[in-house]
């Protein structure tokens, strides 16, 4: 009598869906190090080796159309993205500035195209081949902002014309920054987007290169000193641990014990960015100063002030109120949709980004990842009500394809429930 053979286990992305994703590859390539090629372009200011990607990527999707349907990934969660880019759309009908606002709705289209290329490319993929291209992504993004900080040659900031001597140019190599996509606020939000997912899979698979990725991207984070980002990680933790506590009735030792390294992380990296950076303690200072706080808080004061002034329509997608520059961006974005679209399309805006966050809620019982996702989607809609990292052009585009990413998550893990390895494996 013979004995049946236990099947092989299969690896994490390994077996079906895990073919090579080169088209994929290249462009989170080019997302975590988005460099620019051209700086003085007519009509859409610069172009960068992302926006040339992207804009062949939607040639490939407009072909596809003529072999299958699109694949919008959830289409009530394509519904809530494209809000934005329509409403924003429609505000060249009466938007002070015609050049900006178009330029604003080319953002928004990119980063639809970036949400849907990501679904195509990831459609059938397992869910740990989805969280290896989240973790290798992740990864992709530190690397230059490492190498910006220990001053190597060809990662100094795009900006060009800062003085040396000035504030911006000291805060790329005092705090942990990014030479293509800015400074350390910029760095820091998205990296954000991936370090609950990240945690939380290396907790639940027991695998300790997604733990790694995740403690280094909140280092990373921690690095920037983004007050910001850092507040809105915390948020969402709390969030996170009093529903777990009610819905259990307890918190377990393995939980209080993954909140002491997330801690002991956190002051770990601060403790080698002092030791690295010798200015880091007069930034300190400076972050903790209520300054910076006051300057953006007369910034929403002058904004009530101009949406007061067109609380129908605002002045249009990413116009300067009245060629106030400075109110282009008035570190809420929740404001700034009022100030682009005027009260009731601005809140029909802000509504729908929060309303990502309650999707992926309502869909935690289906997969388990999904009520991370809506932590981390709570995480950005914090930073978002105190930085105008939404504004920017090309973290709009990163945070629709972060989103992507996110979403594939979820529905691959619907797709094929996560089978969790035993507690002996690690």
């Amino acid at each position: 009598m013979t004995t049946a053979r236990a099947p092989a286990r299969q690896e994490p992305g390994t077996g079906p869906g895990a073919r090579p994703r080169i088209l994929l590859t290249l462009v989170l390539i080019a997302a975590a190090m988005p460099v620019r090629l051209a700086s003085s372009v007519p009509g859409i200011d610069s172009v960068s080796v992302l926006d040339i990607l992207l804009g062949a990527v939607a040639i490939t999707l407009v072909v596809d159309l003529a072999f299958r349907p699109l694949d919008v990934g959830y289409p009530e969660l394509f519904a809530l993205l494209c809000v934005p880019v329509a409403v924003c759309g429609m505000s060249m009908l009466w938007t002070q500035d015609r050049g900006a606002t178009f330029r604003a709705t080319v953002v928004y289209a990119e980063g639809i195209v970036a949400y849907l290329f990501v679904v195509r490319e990831l459609n059938g993929a397992s869910p740990d081949r989805v969280m290896t291209y989240i973790r290798r992504y992740s990864c992709l993004l530190v690397v230059p902002a490492v190498l910006l900080l220990l001053r190597t040659p060809g990662f100094g900031p795009e900006e060009t014309g800062l003085p040396h001597d000035s504030d911006r140019y000291l805060s790329y190599y005092t705090r942990l920054s990014h030479p293509a996509l800015g400074p350390s606020n910029n760095l820091a939000t998205v990296l954000a987007f991936f370090v609950p997912l990240l945690l939380y899979w290396g907790h639940v698979r027991h695998d300790r290169r997604f733990t790694l990725a995740g403690c280094v991207t909140l280092a990373a984070v921690v690095c920037t000193l983004s007050r910001g980002v850092v507040l809105g990680l915390l948020t969402a933790a709390v969030l996170a641990g009093l529903g777990s506590l009610l819905r259990r009735r307890r918190v377990g030792t393995r939980a209080f014990g993954k909140i002491a390294a997330a801690v002991a992380v956190a002051v770990m990296a601060v403790a080698l960015l002092y030791r690295l950076v010798p200015d880091t303690d007069t930034v300190l200072a400076g972050r903790l100063s209520p300054a910076n706080a006051l300057i953006r808080s007369q910034f929403a004061v002058e904004a009530v002030g101009k949406i007061a002034e067109r609380p129908l329509l605002g002045y249009g997608g990413g116009a300067a109120p009245d060629g106030m520059w400075e109110l282009a961006r008035v570190h809420n974005t929740y404001l700034q949709q009022m100030v682009s679209f005027g009260v009731l399309l601005g809140a029909f805006v802000s509504l729908a980004l929060a309303g990502t966050a309650v999707f992926f809620f309502s869909r935690w019982r289906t997969s388990a990842p999904a009520r991370v996702v809506g932590f981390t989607l709570v995480a950005q809609l914090v930073v978002f009500a105190v930085e105008s990292s939404f504004e920017g052009t090309v973290l709009r585009v990163l945070f629709y394809l972060s989103v992507g990413l996110a979403a594939m998550v979820v529905r691959a893990s619907e797709e094929r429930p996560v089978a969790l390895p035993s507690r002996g494996r690690n």
